[in-house]
């Protein structure tokens, strides 16, 4: 019975033991991924657009079914693509720099997520990490917001007309944010590692300010297109340009 007893406080304490190394590699690697802020001389530039090849698929519509003298009576069109029929450009795609190790410093600004005649505005927010993010509701009718977080503590609450909440994101994830009263209410939330992202605009172009001179990769992530990712080369005080071609999937 001795015998078991100390074979087994053996087991328990060599577990105990590979876990608190894990824990501890786990930090270190995590400290050695960190992202550094660096004082940037002589950065360079990256701009191009993220567009569509191709005809541009038919824009899915919402039923707008709730609160009608407040959202609406008409069914609105979904967010999920928005692709301009001239320049085929994307809005709403976030384009950034993947590990780059250091850089700029993060800009501390005030960030909101709205919700106004029932939508949420705007329909893509991308921001760094230990960001903090008002939640607004701009309507006269109750709204709820859901986090499908997994990295970032989730939240399901409600925010009455005129209201607001602030919620901190310390971590790097795509997160989906909808309303469980106005089930065609959806965006998203991108919470970066570094400050070197852009949204892009109604003709689907972005730019990327301020970057050491190197070789990186970024990367384009739309929702409902997905990853493309590239490698970019950029020098000092010069502008590269960087385009992204998706298609239809």
């Amino acid at each position: 019975m001795m015998v078991k007893s100390l074979r087994y406080g053996a087991f328990i304490g060599s577990l105990l033991f590979g876990t608190m190394l894990c824990v501890l590699w786990i930090n270190s690697a995590a400290k050695a991924e960190a992202y550094k802020e660096i004082d940037v001389k002589d950065g360079g530039t990256i701009a191009g657009v993220v567009k569509f090849d191709g005809d541009a698929p038919a824009a899915k519509m919402l039923k707008v079914d709730k609160d009608e003298q407040t959202c609406g009576h008409d069914n609105r069109m979904s967010e999920e693509l928005v692709i301009n029929g001239e320049s085929k450009g994307i809005k709403n795609a976030v384009v950034s720099l993947v590990e780059i190790a250091s850089g700029k410093k993060a800009e501390v600004l005030a960030v909101s997520l709205d919700q106004k005649e029932c939508l949420f505005i705007p329909h893509v927010l991308a921001v760094s990490v230990g960001t903090n993010v008002d939640l607004l509701n701009s309507d006269n009718v109750m709204h709820n917001l859901h986090s499908w977080s997994i990295k970032n503590p989730g939240f399901n609450e409600g925010v009455s007309g005129g209201g607001k909440m602030t919620k901190k994101f310390d971590l790097p994830e795509i997160i989906k944010i909808t309303c469980d009263v106005h089930k065609w209410m959806s965006s998203f939330i991108v919470v970066k590692a570094n400050p070197y992202f852009a949204v892009t605009d109604e003709n689907g172009r972005f730019k990327i300010e301020n970057v050491p001179a190197g070789s990186y990769k970024i990367e384009a992530w739309q929702e409902k297109l997905g990853k493309k990712t590239v490698d970019v080369t950029v020098k000092s005080k010069e502008e590269t340009t960087v385009d992204f071609v998706y298609t239809k999937k």
